[in-house]
């Protein structure tokens, strides 16, 4: 498959900027800045090292894209189906997201191991049916997020907030939490404090 190739600045004036749908590209240490390219289609993309930041993103399609050491900072990336993307070859660490609001999303049966999310808005996402190992929640507000039967053994959700995770659905071993915060992990044994 012969990709379009890049390795720039990416940003408003770029002629990708007005294309509603790329196909076949490959992004190798690019930066994405300030990008409003909301309900996209990204069709079997490669970003290679890539640093998204302050970029408008939400609903994209990602129809097989591949993101290799991919960073988002500062980004709205709402309603985003993550499991279209294709994760079988990836070649770097998973995703870090740096402040982002990520709501209404889905990793669902995603193996992303380290995946990281620090301090983003991540309400509503499905994490259930994925491999979470080592993934960071740092500082991140989880309302309303489904974990089921996911593998979150030794994440990290210190200072993470709201979460509702079923301590007998999920494999929590070695994880860390906040004291305060994880008095909520006993409202899926219907323990009462007083």
């Amino acid at each position: 498959m012969q990709h379009e190739y890049y390795d720039i600045v990416i940003d408003a004036h770029h002629p990708l900027f007005n294309l509603s749908c790329w196909d076949k590209v490959r992004f190798e240490q690019c930066r994405f800045e300030g990008l409003n390219l909301p309900k996209n289609q990204w069709r079997y993309c490669v970003f290679d090292e890539c640093e998204f930041s302050h970029c408008d993103l939400s609903m994209l399609g990602l129809n097989n894209s591949q993101f290799h050491s991919a960073l988002f900072s500062d980004c709205k990336l709402l309603g985003i189906d993550w499991a279209q993307a294709d994760w079988t070859a990836n070649l770097g660490d998973p995703p870090k997201f740096i402040r982002c609001l990520l709501s209404a999303g889905s990793f669902f049966g995603l193996n992303l191991q380290g995946l990281c999310m620090i301090d983003c808005k991540v309400h509503d996402v499905e994490f259930s049916e994925g491999v979470f190992i080592k993934a960071i929640f740092c500082g991140s507000e989880l309302t309303h997020s489904r974990f089921h039967n996911a593998d979150l053994r030794q994440a990290d959700f210190s200072d993470a907030q709201n979460y509702q995770i079923d301590v007998r659905h999920n494999r929590l071993d070695k994880a860390r939490f906040s004291r305060i915060d994880a008095l909520g992990l006993l409202d899926s044994l219907g323990i009462e404090l007083v």
